[in-house]
């Protein structure tokens, strides 16, 4: 019998039979997807049973530990680094201008890599990647050479795409459209870490469910991450809504934390919770308006950049005043700087 065979008996038995998986359990049965030794068919019932019956956290972690185990991972010479993944199915009522948030963070003083793909269902919204692309990023570039540029002071910054980093992984995108609905693969390949710091490594990602963030909280733990900002964010992605006070989570020194952040105290008073269009999100838009904010033009994309940088500078305890924080990127963003830093990771 297979693992994933036998993990199928045990987790898709009805909602009175199912029976959770040990940690190695769950690690084994995710090993033969990855490694195209399950039937799709049988992939697809594992993933839905697990969803159906509510992953326990040793069996997020066993899932979690395979896709690490075929992910490359180097480490930076750097000794702070923060990853994050903004949802990897993308947006599609804000454009997502996180995708210049590395950059400002790189100019700020934190070396900072994202990491998505370039499409993905069944949102198919637009991604980091397809921003970067049309910027004339290497979204192709594989994780060496994205730890080279996040060593190198005057960029800092990177994207790394899940098909140079976690192949295996990636080979999964048509099993998982076809599925309909998310797997745990999709908040998991968010807690990837393919870049690892010699000091600090951090976390920053985002959630929609109420119950995400204790789960969240206890996976970069167990994982490894020295913190975790896990926010309340627009379409589930890591910055908060700009216009009221956002119920968020902070990780730190072991332990979890509630925290309200009101963006008034960062100096930002937006009558928008993030950068809205009047038709589709595509893009072209969203790089239109992130290379404006970088320029200096304030708005809800300027606003958003100021305060996703910020909170990472407060979180990671580089500031201790919100303000001076958002006050900081500011200077960061006006004097050039943060464009300085987004130009050297283009070219």
């Amino acid at each position: 019998m297979t693992a994933i065979a036998d993990a199928i008996k045990k987790v898709a038995t009805g909602p009175h039979l199912s029976k959770d998986l040990t940690q190695e359990e769950a690690f084994a049965a995710t090993m033969e997807i990855l490694n195209g030794e399950a039937e799709p068919v049988r992939a697809a019932i594992f993933f839905i049973a697990m969803r159906m019956k509510r992953e326990t956290n040793e069996e997020n972690l066993g899932i979690l530990q395979a896709l690490q185990s075929v992910t490359e991972q180097q480490q930076t010479d750097t000794d702070e680094l923060l990853i994050f993944a903004d949802p990897y199915n993308g947006f599609n009522r804000h454009c997502p201008v996180t995708a210049f948030l590395p950059a400002v963070l790189a100019a700020a003083g934190v070396p900072t890599v994202s990491q998505g793909v370039f499409e993905m269902g069944p949102k198919f919204g637009v991604t980091h990647a397809q921003v970067l692309a049309l910027a004339g990023y290497d979204i192709n570039q594989n994780v060496v050479a994205a730890k080279q540029a996040i060593n190198q002071p005057e960029t800092g910054w990177a994207y790394i795409d899940q098909s140079q980093a976690s192949p295996k992984l990636f080979a999964l995108q048509a099993l998982r459209t076809q599925m309909i609905k998310r797997p745990s693969l999709a908040t998991l390949e968010k807690v990837v870490m393919p870049l690892k710091s010699k000091g600090r490594t951090h976390l920053a990602i985002g959630f929609v469910h109420k119950e995400y963030p204790a789960i969240l909280g206890w996976l970069a733990k167990e994982f490894g991450y020295d913190s975790a900002f896990i926010a309340r964010g627009l379409e589930g992605g890591i910055v908060p809504t700009l216009r009221d006070i956002s119920n968020n989570h902070q990780l730190l020194n072991g332990e979890m934390l509630t925290c309200a952040l009101d963006p008034q105290q960062f100096g930002i008073k937006q009558d928008t919770r993030g950068v809205k269009v009047d038709d589709t999100v595509t893009a072209e838009r969203t790089l239109e308006e992130g290379l404006q904010a970088l320029s200096g033009q304030t708005g809800p994309a300027y606003d958003s950049l100021v305060f996703g940088a910020a909170i990472a500078l407060w979180h990671t305890g580089l500031f201790a005043s919100q303000l001076a924080a958002a006050d900081h990127v500011r200077a960061i963003i006006n004097t050039g700087k943060a464009k300085t830093h987004f130009d050297s990771g283009i070219y």
